[in-house]
């Protein structure tokens, strides 16, 4: 079968050939040869018969057994590929059809087709060249969603939380520290006009008002530089009003933010005017301690403790108090005075003493 075919090929070349060199001696000759060009035609035609019988089975049968022997390793949608660019190389050798079949014979007969040929085979290659490239850019189609879709407005991320910056909270200098262990969420607003009462503080002749302004100018560009809630300074100011509390509370309105301050004044007109306050005073006073040192305080010892003498007793939040020599008097409630608070990572302990008074009746007992 393969020597048949190999045969056929070669027979047609070579009168596709002949053909071709006749063609381009009688079109050379103007159509009317003399003797001399009449043979130059001939050795046209011998030349292409023996031309094409010689190299029609390597342009033709080995290029195409070559291209199916690799087609069965090749996944199809790379041959689906390869198929496209070829086709588009057609599409593009259409436009070029005109302007080569425009030209004198027998360039204007052949050109065509080398053309296509060309076109499409530079299609295809490259298509299998970027098929990788061209699967990528397919799925990513496919990803797309339509442009007539709009968003659904519940699933967009919510705006990030603004939070107002008092100038009595920056000079405190809590909000740093109260920033860094994360119970607050979103960016720290600075108002330009609030920087400005800053300066204005730091150049005030009083000693003790400009200790405050430097201060505050001090921990506000550390907290630029290492608060890990992000702090801007914002230039905007607030028509119709001149103090800086009443420019604060008409920012926070139009923001809808909470504003972070110390000043007792401010939270009272913010929550008059529906504005949300944020109180460092308020929170430290939240997250204060039951018990403080040197405070008195009765207790009812319940346990012994493990070291010697020692009485173990309750606070009303389970928090264990060892009272030194308190031993004996189990069961009793007793004053005592608390002389150290010690942090642990389970919880924490209190220490204390028997109160002079209770010592007395201790011991007389």
């Amino acid at each position: 079968m393969n020597v048949s075919l190999n045969f056929v090929s070669r027979i047609v070349g070579m009168v596709v050939l002949a053909y071709v060199g006749w063609s381009v001696g009688l079109n050379l000759s103007n159509f009317h040869p003399d003797e001399f060009q009449q043979l130059a035609i001939q050795l046209l035609a011998l030349a292409g018969a023996g031309l094409g019988l010689l190299v029609t089975p390597r342009v033709t049968i080995d290029p195409i057994a070559e291209l199916l022997r690799r087609s069965r390793s090749v996944p199809l949608p790379e041959l689906l590929l390869v198929g496209a660019g070829s086709m588009l190389g057609l599409v593009f050798a259409v436009f070029l059809t005109v302007p080569l079949a425009s030209l004198p014979a027998p360039f204007g007969q052949f050109l065509p087709l080398v053309g296509a040929g060309c076109l499409a085979y530079i299609g295809g290659t490259i298509f299998a060249l970027r098929r990788h490239d061209m699967v990528e850019l397919l799925r990513g189609l496919q990803r797309t969603p339509p442009a007539q879709s709009l968003p659904d407005p519940e699933a967009l991320p919510p705006p990030p939380r603004r939070l107002l910056l008092d100038t009595s909270a920056i000079i405190d200098g809590r909000i740093a520290a109260v920033a860094r262990t994360g119970f607050l969420d979103g960016t720290l607003i600075v108002p330009a006009f609030v920087l400005a009462e800053l300066q204005q503080l730091a150049d005030s002749a009083d000693d003790l008002r400009r200790g405050k302004g430097r201060r505050g100018l001090e921990l506000l560009n550390e907290m630029q530089r290492q608060s890990p809630l992000p702090v801007e300074v914002v230039s905007v100011e607030v028509s119709g009003v001149t103090k800086v509390d009443d420019k604060l509370v008409a920012l926070a309105r139009e923001y809808g933010c909470p504003i972070i301050t110390n000043d007792f004044n401010l939270n009272k007109v913010a929550a008059l005017q529906g504005v949300k306050v944020l109180s460092l005073n308020i929170l430290s006073e939240s997250v204060r301690p039951l018990v403080v040192q040197e405070q008195r305080l009765k207790l009812t010892i319940r346990n012994e403790g493990n070291a010697r003498q020692q009485g173990v007793g309750y606070l009303d939040d389970g928090t264990p108090v060892i009272v030194e020599d308190a031993r004996h008097l189990i069961g009793q409630t007793i004053e005592v005075v608390i002389t150290r608070l010690h942090q642990t990572q389970t919880g924490r302990l209190v220490f204390a003493t028997l109160a002079p008074s209770q010592e007395s009746v201790a011991s007389s007992s």
